[in-house]
């Protein structure tokens, strides 16, 4: 599968809801993407549509200090829920962090720049849903 297939996976979205289309993805048919050229995660998502972006992210750990997702932003509201953490969440605009431990979750406004960071000596794993403008 291919980052062609974003904004339209696993159906195109305005198709399935005009015909009433029902999806399953399994977890092995989810869209995998590594994601980052200095650091790279796993981004796995079980829907990219018009509507909503949904899926699972694992950071990993190892390395010279602590593993992070490259800064990034969206231009839709995002939600991400800890599954295996905890996880940092930094926000450089504002210099501030966030500790989310497994079990909670973090609301992040479209249009903020964040990174997420893993100190921990496990990955961490979140699930995460993003309005549209990913």
């Amino acid at each position: 599968m291919s980052l062609e297939k974003l904004g339209a996976y696993p159906v195109d979205g305005a198709q399935a809801r005009k015909r009433g289309d029902l999806v399953k993805v399994a977890k092995s048919d989810r869209l995998n993407i590594v994601s980052g050229r200095d650091h790279p995660i796993l981004i796995q998502f079980c829907v990219s549509n018009d509507y909503m972006h949904v899926g699972e992210l694992t950071i990993p750990v190892g390395g010279v200090g602590p593993r992070a997702s490259e800064p990034d932003s969206h231009g839709g509201d995002a939600v991400f829920y800890v599954l295996q953490g905890p996880a940092t969440f930094y926000l450089a605009d504002t210099d501030e962090t966030f500790h989310i431990r497994d079990g909670e979750s973090f609301f992040l406004p479209g249009g903020i720049s964040y990174q997420c960071l893993n100190y921990g000596s496990n990955p961490i794993r979140m699930v995460f849903t993003i309005a549209p403008g990913l």
